[in-house]
């Protein structure tokens, strides 16, 4: 390998990972029927080094939250708060200042592999094109660096000559995970990366990734609905209802001893490994959607789907307040131990939704 190559290699591994602080993040969408406010006072941190998962059903705001991260909101979106990298607020940085965030410092998978590459080049020439613009290389340099990055996650080389839509959907994002590496950035956004995929490929990426982040020592932020990714993967875990954060804390306290009835409702919908001999529980919806946030529900935004809720519930927005090493927004997380016994009978979760 060239002199060249390895300098650049040698700069992109020594670069540190990235702390991210999220503080009171506000998304409103500008819309026909008014305004929208699909992100309420999200605050999060995710340590150098480390993975934090965002976890919710569709229409929860996850996305818009990634999205917010990298300002990539379409311009009908307003955004507030802070998004602090290594202290560094993205919000408050201009044109020129974010373009050299981008990629170097934190960096994308999105759900549509797709939709992230551009089908008049060819995969090769958009990740040379990525290293080149954040790195005074030649494309040869930028060239065998995308030969590395293949290599990584298990693509063959030559296929970088190709355009995306040659490629099937797995390898696809293969090449979107490829890119996102690029440079190494210190802050990896996965938003729900292996949609649309099956799960034998599911399980194929995410151990890809997994394995090249703790490799690479990276911090990632993951966002999913499934709760069995989340406990492999992150150290720390915010559940997400209705742009607004739920329950956070550690990964197995979360998932071991949930607060929110929310939170034991996405439990129920996901399978259980049992032991041998042993019956598995039955799966069990949540009744109802989330809410419409043109019009949200007074009170608490689960109430109309609870079935644990009361008039306080419905009347009053509860704030996150601490229980064990999690926080919760709960009127009554007190109850807990008596909510999560209930949570575990189907019948319990057949209520109907308030009527607004």
């Amino acid at each position: 390998m060239s002199i060249e190559f390895e300098t650049l290699r040698g700069t992109l591994e020594k670069k540190p990972p990235v702390r991210l602080q999220v503080q009171d993040l506000c998304v409103t969408y500008k819309s026909a029927r008014g305004p929208m406010k699909a992100i309420s006072g999200v605050s999060f941190d995710v340590e150098p080094g480390s993975n934090f998962g965002l976890v919710g059903e569709s229409g929860c705001g996850k996305s818009t939250v990634v999205k917010s991260l990298m300002r990539l909101l379409p311009a009908s979106a307003t955004t507030s708060g802070k998004v602090l990298l290594d202290g560094n607020d993205v919000l408050a940085m201009n044109r020129q200042q974010l373009s050299r965030v981008r990629w170097a410092q934190i960096a994308l998978i999105t759900q549509s592999a797709m939709n992230s590459l551009d089908p008049v080049f060819t995969v090769g020439d958009q990740i040379v094109e990525s290293i080149r613009a954040h790195a005074d290389v030649k494309h040869a340099v930028a060239w065998a660096r995308a030969e590395e990055l293949f290599a990584m996650v298990g693509l063959p080389p030559e296929r970088l000559k190709e355009f995306p839509h040659q490629f099937s959907g797995g390898m696809r994002q293969r090449a979107v995970i490829a890119m996102a590496f690029s440079l190494n950035a210190g802050l990896l956004l996965a938003d729900e990366p292996t949609t649309a995929l099956d799960p034998i490929m599911q399980d194929q990426i995410m151990s890809r990734i997994r394995d090249i982040q703790k490799r690479l020592h990276r911090s990632m932020v993951l966002v999913t609905h499934d709760i069995a990714v989340v406990s492999e993967t992150c150290e720390r875990v915010a559940i997400m209802y209705a742009g607004r954060i739920v329950e956070t804390g550690p990964t197995h306290d979360v998932l071991n001893k949930a607060y929110h009835p929310y939170t034991m409702g996405l439990q129920n919908a996901f399978p259980k490994v049992v032991a041998k001999g042993e019956k598995k529980p039955p799966l069990i919806s949540i009744s109802g959607g989330v809410p419409d946030l043109a019009n949200p529900p007074a009170g608490c935004q689960f109430a109309p789907r609870c079935p644990f809720a009361t008039a306080q519930c419905r009347a009053e927005e509860p704030m996150l307040r601490t229980a064990g090493n999690s926080l919760v927004a709960c009127h009554h997380m007190e109850r807990a131990t008596e909510f999560r016994r209930a949570a575990l009978k189907a019948e319990t979760w057949r209520v109907e939704e308030t009527l607004q």
